[in-house]
């Protein structure tokens, strides 16, 4: 690939990262695989210097796994993980509707649309749709908070509620439906100022985490 200027190399080393990061968030890429360089830069269009560069920017954050000789993996997750994702958010997020419910006018339109969203991919039964529009959800209420580092915070704890590889389609639109019940639970008791309730539907929304993957 021919040499790139500097602007452009920043725009793919950008471009690399955040395409990379979404696929690892929504577990599009299969645990334990190896990210082969040569293809990954072919498939972005991205210079292999800009791609290295998202790797090890996404290693130090925890969503790629470094070879012991070469290469980078994506990361098995267990139960266990899970787990323990589960109650990272909960900790953050139950901070995040404490900030929201202290404040004078929050604004819950990005949560608001992020709900509907989500009804409408399940309606079409669009399982990947749904799976960020659930990430959205959540990340739209720390947004909420006005929190810059609760922001960076959050970052770390990257795995989705809902799993989109089930070979169950009643399990999966059964649990889509519990979702989408308890984010407007969640958002009523926001407006209503009320953030024990708020707190006590996130509770039993991220209890159902350890039971993933499908």
């Amino acid at each position: 690939m021919p040499k790139v200027s500097a602007d452009k190399m920043a725009s793919q080393r950008e471009h690399a990262y955040r395409s990379l990061r979404r696929l690892l968030v929504l577990q599009q890429e299969e645990a334990g695989g190896r990210l082969r360089e040569p293809q990954w830069a072919e498939r972005l269009g991205v210079h292999r210097s800009a791609l290295r560069e998202a790797f090890a920017r996404l290693e130090a954050e925890g969503m790629l796994q470094r070879g012991e000789r070469t290469g980078y993996f994506a990361p098995s997750s267990t139960v266990a993980d899970f787990a323990e994702v589960a109650k990272l958010r909960l900790a953050l997020e139950c901070l995040a509707i404490e900030e929201v419910c202290g404040a004078e006018a929050p604004d819950l339109s990005a949560m608001s649309q992020a709900g509907e969203e989500f009804g409408r991919l399940i309606e079409n039964e669009y399982s990947l749709g749904a799976i960020e529009a659930d990430r959205r959800f959540h990340e739209a209420l720390i947004d909420a908070a006005r929190m810059r580092r609760l922001s960076k915070l959050y970052q770390l704890a990257p795995l989705p509620l809902i799993h989109g590889h089930t070979e169950d389609p009643t399990r999966w639109r059964e649990a889509c439906l519990r979702t989408m019940t308890e984010h407007r639970l969640i958002l009523d008791a926001l407006a209503a100022r009320d953030a024990e309730e708020a707190k006590r539907v996130l509770r039993t929304h991220l209890a159902h985490l350890p039971m993933l993957p499908l």
